[in-house]
């Protein structure tokens, strides 16, 4: 087993490692968002949803598809293998802090303390100590993920901080295992594209967050070759669009100014009865 399928890194390997670029279907849908996105929602500053009447997202099995996925399809995306806990030392590399602009995308995200914060899919907890540290004293940060190992590492680095600073929920799949209505704001860094019920953990963590609360899409930016990642790690704006609001999430704006990310933002709807993402999913 090479050290690629080991660690399933979501970085572009030298020609050592060689990726071809794929054309899928999922380019018929993401010209399909922009268009829409363009039409709809020039540059106005409001949150906006999409109509979902007659474009819900829907989940399809496939019989082959590219090694870096999973053999499962979402909104004509091909969803990606998860980044192993193995792969740790690469989140905690020091030359990501400005390979990733790790301080400028903690400005963005305008954190004030006393706030609850979720990072989902925290992995080591790099980014949860970076919030904390902007939130705290009397705020919290919510550091959840899925592989056991990350958890673990999670819970070591929490006993090093405050009482009830960082607190550590080992999620599932489909749900982020937090109680309803906690969060002002849950952000998941280059975590969404590896969901492998996106549907269900959306339609979850909205409940996570509370009403008018904000959720936050950092997803590498997809069709840019400056950005050396492997394409099934990688997203559009339209695209992100298209699966936040079909989960009911309204859209308030983007941000591309990031080395290698998109930041992409979000509120949940303040009247919970209009929540739109809240029945079962379709297909």
């Amino acid at each position: 087993m090479s050290l690629k399928q080991t660690l399933r890194f979501p970085i572009r390997f030298p020609s050592r490692f060689p990726i071809k670029t794929l054309i899928s279907d999922a380019s018929v849908y993401v010209v399909a968002s922009v268009a829409i996105s363009l039409r709809l929602c020039l540059f106005t500053g409001e949150a906006q949803a999409e109509p979902t009447d007659h474009h819900h997202c829907r989940y399809e099995q496939l019989t082959s598809g590219h090694p870096d996925g999973i053999l499962k399809r979402y909104c004509g995306r091909q969803i990606a293998r998860i980044m192993g806990w193995q792969g740790a030392e690469w989140l905690e590399r020091p030359e990501r802090k400005s390979e990733e602009g790790l301080d400028q995308l903690i400005d963005l995200l305008q954190l004030k303390q006393g706030m609850k914060v979720g990072d989902i899919g925290a992995g080591t907890g790099r980014l949860s100590v970076l919030m904390l540290n902007r939130v705290k004293p009397e705020g919290q940060v919510w550091a959840v993920d899925v592989q056991p190992e990350m958890v673990s590492h999670l819970t070591s680095r929490s006993k090093l901080l405050g009482k009830n600073q960082l607190l550590v929920s080992q999620s599932s799949a489909t749900a982020p295992n937090i109680p309803t209505a906690t969060l002002d704001l849950a952000i998941m860094v280059d975590v969404y594209h590896e969901l492998e019920y996106p549907k269900e953990f959306l339609h979850n963590l909205i409940k996570s967050v509370k009403p008018g609360g904000q959720v936050i899409f950092v997803e590498y930016r997809a069709n840019d070759t400056s950005v050396p990642i492997k394409a099934l790690h990688t997203m559009t704006v339209a695209q992100v669009r298209k699966e936040a609001q079909d989960a009911g999430l309204l859209f308030e704006r983007s941000d591309s100014t990031l080395p290698w990310q998109h930041v992409v933002f979000f509120r949940t709807p303040r009247d919970a009865k209009k929540d739109t993402g809240s029945g079962p999913a379709p297909g």
